[in-house]
Parts: structure tokens; sequence; C-alpha cells
């Protein structure tokens, strides 16, 4: 469990560290409007945090739900080229990290 726990977190500060490099040195992109670092913050470091508090409280529903509100964006990310992929990869870890908390027996 301690080991499903650290991965679940590395996940989540992963995520966070995308998102810096997504709106402050992002070379794929001249120049974000002003709706694109709300929108982003929104859709991909709030399921972040959401993950990590569901961790900390051992609540699996918590994790499924941060994993459903990032899945969109996550995806998106993980077919355009680039390190932004990763964002669609710390996804699909909450989706791990929630299948064991299930199979470890943590239900709500």
């Amino acid at each position: 469990m301690k080991y499903i726990k650290r991965i679940g977190y590395m996940a989540s500060a992963s995520t966070i560290a995308l998102w810096f490099i997504l709106i402050w040195v992002n070379p794929y992109a001249e120049g974000m409007n002003q709706t694109s670092p709300l929108i982003t913050l929104i859709m991909l470091v709030l399921p972040s945090v959401l993950f990590a508090i569901g961790q900390f409280f051992n609540r699996s529903i918590i994790l499924f739900i941060s994993f459903i509100w990032s899945f969109p964006y996550s995806m998106y990310m993980l077919l355009s080229p680039g390190v932004f992929l990763l964002f669609g990869v710390t996804n699909l870890i909450y989706l791990l990290c929630f299948a064991l908390f299930r199979i470890n027996n943590i239900k709500y």
C-alpha cells in the first residue's frame, strides 16, 4: 500500500510540474491567451491535488473522480507530440492507483 501511495503522489507532483512547464516554458506555443492557464489549471492541476487528497485519506472514490475529471484533457495531451504526452501517462497512473486501491479492499 505504501508503494501505491508513493506512485500516486509522484504522478500528482509530475502533473503539477508539467503544468508549470506547459504554462511558463512551452516551446510549442508563442504565447497562451488568458483563458488557457485557467482552463488547464481546472482540468489538470485541481484533479491532481484532489487525487493526492484522496490518497491521503484512503478514499478510492476520490481517486476515481479525479481520474474521470482529468481524463479528456489528459487523453488529448497523450495524443500530442512532445513532452506533454506525459499528462496522459500520469492520468493512466491515476487509474492504476485506483485499481490497486480497490484490489487492496479500500472501497470508498
